[in-house]
Order: C-alpha cells, then structure tokens, then sequence
C-alpha cells in the first residue's frame, strides 16, 4: 500500500474501531453491565422514579409525564423536594459509557464518571454556539479562591451543537480513561475522554482532564468511582444504560528477535530457502532496526503474554505494504495489504507469535500497527506505525455561506442511494436533504453542513454526508395516498425548485395533482417550515407529512415520532386536522391535501 493511499487504510481501521470494543456476545456478557433501575444505586430518598414510559410537553418546562414500570429512570423533582443525585453501588475506572437521556424543555443535568468528571445534560435545543456548559459540555473546574467571574475554568464546550429538541430520546456514548497512579498513590496520568459521542456526532476527542470538575464527590482524582446522575438540578429520564469495563492487565509482547530478507515478498515464503540480510534482538518492536532502503521483509518472533483466558482480538495494518500475523503457530491473519482483523480465544499464559512486515515499495518507510482487544481490554496497540501520515487528504468541507445549497448523491441510513437529491442549509445551522425524484423531505440534522470529500477527491463517487446529527425522517415510495392510476396519470414529475422568500420552493407533479412544496429553516434554530399548495383533484386525496414505528399526540397540534426523535407542530385550529394510522411498517400522521397545508418540523 502506498503512502497515498492511507486515507483509505486510516477509515477502514475507524470503521473496525468502532466495533473492536464488543467482538462477540460472549464478551460484551462478561464486561458489560446493564444499569436499569433505582436498585443498581445507592438508596435514594430523591425524585427518581422506575418507569416504563416517559414523554415532555415542549409547552411545560422541567416537567415529564411518565408510567410507572421498568426500564426507564425519571427524575421529577418539585418545589418541596429539589430531588438528589444517584449514585451506582459498583465503582468503575476505564469504562465504556453509553446511554439515552430525554431531557425536559429547559432542564438541566449531568452524568460524572467516577462521580468526579461531569458532561452536562442541558435543553440546548436551538442554540448556534456550544459552550462547556450545554448538552455534551465537560463542564468546568472550580476554584472559589479565584475573583467572580473566574471561578470557572478548563471547561470544554462540544465541538458543535448536535443535541435535539427536549423530550426526544438522544443517545451519548463516552469512552473514558481513569487517572493513573503509581505504587506511592502519586497521580501519574491524568484523566481522559478518549471520545465523546453526542447522537452520532463526535464532539470531544482525547480530550485530558486536569482534576475533577465543579461539584464532584471528592476533591482530588481517584483510581475509581461511581457512576453519578445529577438529581437536584431538573426533569430527565435515562435508559438503555450500559457500562463496559476495561480492568484487565494488558498482554505483554517481549523475547523479540527478528530476521531481515531482502526483495518482493506478497506472500509468505519459505524461509528455509532464503538469506537472511539481517539478525537482531530488540525490547520493543516499536524500536528502530536496519533494514534495506529497498523492498524487504522483515520477519519477528517472540512471545505474548495472556492476563486472563478469553476471546481476542487482534488488528493490524502495514500502511507501506503487506502484513502477516501468526498466533501458536497458526496463521491468524494472511499476508496482505490495507487493515485487517480476526478473533481467537486464547488461555492464559504464554502464546508464541510471529509478525510479518513486507515493505513493498522502494520509496516509503515500513510501519506496523497491531492492536489487541479482549475481555476487560480497550484497544491496546502492540505497535504503533511511525509511518508520516502527512500525504492523508484532508476534508473537503462545504461552506454553506459560499454554497447554501448543493445537488450530490445522498447515502441515506438505510442503506439506499439517492441520486437525484439537494441539501440545502440553515442559517441557524439547520440543513435538510430533500429527494428530487420523489419529492420527499428524507432527512434534517443540525450542526456542520456538508462534508464533500467523497465527491470531489479524485474522480469522486458524487456522494456529500451531512456533518451534523442526522435524523431519518424515511424514503417511502409514496406519500399520496387514496390515488387510483389511470391511463391518463402520470406518476411523478420534476419541475425544478428556486430560492424564494429566504427557502426552496420545489415544483412537481404528483400522479395528476402539482405541488408547490415551500421549505424553509426556523429563525429560532428549532427546525423547519413546510408549506405544501396543490393544484388538480384534491378530493380525498392524504398526504403521509410523517412516519415512524410509533406516533403520539401530546397535545392538541403537536405530535411526537418517538422513535426517530422529531415533533410535527400544526395549528390547532387548522382545518387539515392530522389523523394517527397504522400501516403494515408502523405509523403515519396523514392529512388531507385539498387545502393548503402548512406545519412545522422540530427535533
């Protein structure tokens, strides 16, 4: 593999990252935990409750209706009682956190690792700008010493805004590594957030801590701590809590000889019959040894360590060339180019392992990465490739000030490719992509606009993804309904859009009625306006304007798509008075389309 082909060898490797911390059933059983009710912390005389439905009115701040059950933990707090924190019985270090939380409007919380390190859970439905205190923050530090005003400090604002409107479900995933300490209790490495992930969206990044944040149970870092869920602040609800645990001890590679030969090798050969160009010892794998500048290979065996018996493993990649990797004799991975990945189960003790690195080009330098993953093990990598990244392209961006709207390939979250499709931005960083061949509003997200690199580097594939947190409003093949075909109908039909009055107004033909389809973003930042006018036989003719697995009304004029996590807003005295039906894929919210019908999109 070449150097330029490492932007292509760098996402492969992030697609299989995102997997490698549950390779099987079997591992997640034995490390994860499940916290699923008041029972898995401290006894609480708070606000918390067991529930098994919970739902927000965006009408009513710091207030959650919920059902009392199983699965589901909402905190309601009330003018006499503010509520207290929960706080787990088990105590964690390195962890895996991931969990969905619905917050209510204009609510405030927060998760702490380890009781000590807060990201904030807030109502940040709207906002343009992130600060360390809104939804995904790392909230500040606090030094009561320091003059007002500067009390605060080494808080961490997400990198974009990409929470949701309040009283959706939003998921958050956090990969977190405790503070180390040496044998003298001495803190020797301080904490960190490996990665936050906020509805999909990465916004934080091996981001260090320097001590705990404002409010945490103890002043100084500890090597463990507990899972903390503020309860004094607002209205939330938390589910699908789970906690991986990363304890182990991490396997040892040593007893490192290795033999250089020189040439092409894109497979393995029998060494018996070579020259060996070069012998050596080494401690590390990762230290220096002379190889030719020309095409090589270099062959180490030694001997690997196993803490704990289990399920394994293992990836590698040889950015300037071929890689081959065998475990107890046995050849795990085969000798080829670009990343690659396999699981084992290993006992404890001392396995043998021999590493292949084939350096087939004559104008780069040889790089091994190889990582193992196991039972209560992160992604530990044995070796880390040396190799300059400095040729990887970096991303093509669109600039939605520069080019507001942008016709590309869409790849949609199920798995279809549009091709006739256009994105189309939001001043306040609302953007949506519409389908052209159907005339289908198919997804909105909030945050970054474009990220185009897949259609212009190179030859390009004409595909843009959205930069923010998508939310799927669906792809269906019609959205009228109550239609009869005949000889004279035409199906559908394009006519163009345009920019009008600050939106888009797309025109199109639907099985004999014409559309005027005007959409534009909110000045508030909350979602979009969509008007629809129709022109032909209207007559008891619906129109699908959402679809889900399950719909709720809240209240008169609003209605909730639970399970994609947006709202659909009418006027309550609208004649188009929306109705709820099952279908044989879920639920739609139909309306008649012999009047004008206007609504609003918010999530």
């Amino acid at each position: 593999m070449t150097i330029t082909n490492l932007k292509t060898w760098a996402s492969s490797l992030s697609c299989l990252l995102l997997t490698v911390f549950f390779p099987t059933a079997g591992l997640v059983a034995q490390q994860t935990v499940q916290i699923s009710s008041l029972s898995d912390f401290k006894p609480n005389t708070g606000t918390w409750h067991n529930a098994s439905e919970v739902s927000g009115n965006l009408d009513k701040p710091n207030l959650l209706n919920f059902t009392k059950g199983e699965g589901v933990l909402v905190n309601q707090p009330t003018k006499k009682n503010k509520g207290q924190d929960l706080i787990s019985l088990e105590e964690f270090g390195d962890i895996d956190l991931e969990l969905e939380v619905l917050v209510a409007p204009q609510s405030n919380s927060g998760v702490y690792l380890m009781g000590q390190y807060e990201i904030q859970i807030l109502d940040s439905w709207g906002k343009t700008t992130a600060r360390a205190g809104d939804m995904g923050g790392i909230y500040e530090r606090w030094d009561e010493s320091k003059p007002d005003g500067q009390k605060g400090y080494q808080g961490y604002a997400p990198r974009q805004n990409v929470s949701r409107a309040p009283g959706v479900w939003q998921n958050l995933k956090v990969s977190f590594q405790a503070p180390k300490f040496n044998e003298k209790g001495e803190k020797k490495e301080n904490a960190k957030f490996l990665s936050v992930h906020l509805n999909g969206v990465l916004i934080h990044e091996n981001l260090e801590v320097f001590g705990p944040t404002r409010g945490s149970l103890k002043p100084n870092d500890i090597p463990k701590g507990p899972i903390r869920i503020q309860g004094d602040h607002g209205a939330v609800a938390f589910r699908n809590i789970k906690v991986t645990k990363f304890d182990s001890e991490v396997p040892v590679l040593s007893d490192l000889r290795y033999e250089v030969y020189e040439g092409f090798f894109n497979q393995v050969p029998e060494f018996d019959n070579l020259n060996v160009s070069g012998v050596g010892i080494i401690k590390n794998i990762n230290d220096q040894i002379d190889t030719p500048t020309k095409q090589n290979l270099v062959r180490y065996e030694g001997k690997l360590e196993i803490p704990a018996s289990g399920n394994f493993t293992f990836l590698m990649g040889v950015p300037s060339g071929m890689g081959a990797l065998y475990i107890n004799g046995n050849n795990l991975l085969p000798i080829q180019e670009g990343y690659q990945s396999k699981e084992i189960k290993l006992e404890k003790g001392i396995v043998p392992v021999e590493i292949l690195v084939s350096k087939t080009n004559d104008w780069s330098d040889t790089g091994l990465d190889l990582s193992i993953a196991g039972p209560g093990l992160r992604l530990f990598p044995l070796s880390k490739s040396q190799v300059s990244t400095g040729n990887v392209v970096d991303p093509i961006l669109v600039n939605q000030n520069e080019v507001p709207i942008l016709r590309s390939f869409i790849d949609l979250p199920d798995g279809k490719r549009l091709t006739h499709a256009v994105s189309v931005a939001g001043a306040q960083k609302v953007h949506y992509s519409f389908d052209l061949s159907k005339g289908n509003l198919v997804q909105v997200w909030r945050g970054g606009f474009l990220d185009a690199t897949p259609m212009w580097h190179n030859r390009g594939n004409g595909v843009s993804r959205p930069l923010g947190a998508v939310v799927f409003l669906g792809n269906p093949e019609k959205n009228l309904h109550d239609t009869e075909f005949t000889a004279m109908s035409e199906k559908f039909k394009a006519n163009g859009y345009q920019v009008k009055n600050g939106g888009v107004e797309y025109q199109y033909q639907n099985i004999g009625v014409k559309f005027k389809d005007f959409i534009i973003g909110r000045a508030d930042g909350k979602g979009l306006d969509r008007t629809l006018t129709t022109e032909g036989i209207t007559a008891n003719k619906r129109y699908s304007i959402a679809s889900g697995g399950d719909i709720k009304m809240i209240q008169d004029g609003l209605y909730w798509v639970v399970d994609k996590g947006y709202y659909i807003q009418m006027d309550p005295k609208s004649l188009s008075k929306p109705t709820i039906e099952s279908g044989a894929e879920g639920k739609n919210l139909m309306v008649s389309i012999s009047l004008p019908l206007q609504y609003s999109l918010l999530f």
